[in-house]
């Protein structure tokens, strides 16, 4: 190839480098959502966000696929077992609807207030489907006796702590 062709190409493979880096959608939407939650009060089930209790078997949720959980809902009074925050400044929280339930749900969002481990919280928001504690959720600080451990992922709207 001659000095042309080659600098051409060059300067392409650079441009389109820099343009995949800067436009990614998935890394701007996961910020966009995990900055999304408001803290409020007295928070609610409505019409847009009905109890999770009334719509779904908090006590097995293994019967559902991740097709079924794609909904608005609102978990009210569940307790936090795991609370820690990223390099980001996102917490990561792993809920519970009592204390001694090994059913747990997965919230990833930024908060003003603290989110302490023990503390009953109220989240409004969309359920994503089932996952499971992986090495981003234990780096982050969640204890490391949840590897691997199945979880429903929910994006917060709104939280009551």
């Amino acid at each position: 190839m001659n000095r042309k062709r080659i600098a051409l190409l060059t300067g392409l493979t650079i441009l389109m480098t820099a343009a995949v880096n800067t436009t990614n959608p998935l890394r701007n939407a996961l910020k966009n959502d995990s900055e999304a939650a408001r803290i409020k009060t007295n928070l609610k089930p409505n019409s847009k966000y009905p109890d999770i209790a009334n719509k779904l078997d908090l006590t097995s949720m293994e019967q559902y696929s991740s097709v079924h959980l794609f909904m608005n809902v609102t978990l009210k009074d569940f307790y936090v077992k795991e609370s820690t925050i990223d390099n980001y400044g996102q917490y990561h929280l792993l809920l519970a609807p009592i204390k001694t339930s090994d059913q747990y749900f997965l919230v990833v969002t930024k908060s003003k207030a603290a989110i302490k481990k023990g503390h009953k919280i109220t989240v409004q928001g969309f359920l994503n489907g089932k996952t499971k504690i992986d090495d981003t959720q234990l780096n982050a600080g969640i204890n490391s006796k949840y590897p691997n451990k199945k979880v429903v992922s929910i994006l917060a709207d709104n939280i009551e702590i």
